[in-house]
């Protein structure tokens, strides 16, 4: 049977100018834009396509992976950026919320990538068993697919 195997696109509406948001975001977390966004050619991407989130908002979630999340929340605190989570972590990665000088909530994941599908392959296989098959909660997102 065919089958969906990623994600072709996000398209989100992010508040501010166009032009200075797509330059703040390749300054600052070294996104490589083009006139259309932004896309990934390296490294392996992980994506989480959750289609009901457990806290109350229904507004759409951006979850950006990162290689050092420390280095990068340095950078932005020192620019005044308002830290909406400090820097989490947890066996699959390390996650820290902040807000863009836009306004738009924006999530960092700095993945644990052999823990992570380890743990990803386990939750598929209990939900697929029916067994005792718990959403584990970590105070930021839920990470299944």
């Amino acid at each position: 049977m065919a089958k969906a195997v990623g994600i072709g696109g996000v398209f989100l509406h992010f508040e501010g100018d166009e032009k200075e948001v797509m330059d703040w975001y390749e300054k600052n977390l070294g996104f490589d834009m083009t006139p259309y966004g932004t896309g990934f050619t390296e490294g392996t991407q992980y994506v989480l396509l959750s289609f009901k989130r457990r806290e109350n908002s229904t507004s759409p979630y951006l979850n950006i992976r990162v290689d050092d999340i420390d280095a990068i929340m340095s950078n932005l605190i020192e620019q005044g950026v308002e830290v909406l989570a400090d820097t989490k972590e947890y066996p699959y990665g390390k996650f820290s919320q902040f807000r863009d000088p836009f306004g738009n909530a924006i999530e960092l994941w700095e993945v644990y990538e052999e823990e992570y599908v380890k743990m990803v392959k386990e939750e598929i296989e209990k939900y697929r068993n029916n067994t005792e098959w718990v959403l584990k909660k970590t105070g930021i997102c839920a990470c299944f697919f």
